[in-house]
């Protein structure tokens, strides 16, 4: 059977997550799939359960 050899150099990220702060209650997770940029998104808060748009830029 052959082998290969991988290191942290033949890594690279696949799935970006999006750091998210509640405005209605603070609550803080990582959201993916939420970097498209100028676009809008709709989130819903677990924690208070309210929706919530957020707009995603390059800035």
């Amino acid at each position: 059977m052959k082998k290969i050899y991988r290191t942290y150099a033949d890594t690279e990220p696949t799935v970006y997550a999006t750091n998210i702060d509640c405005p209605y209650c603070g609550s803080e997770w990582q959201e993916e799939g939420v970097d498209k940029c100028g676009n809008t998104f709709v989130l819903e808060c677990e924690d208070c359960e309210k929706k919530f748009k957020m707009d995603f830029d390059a800035s």
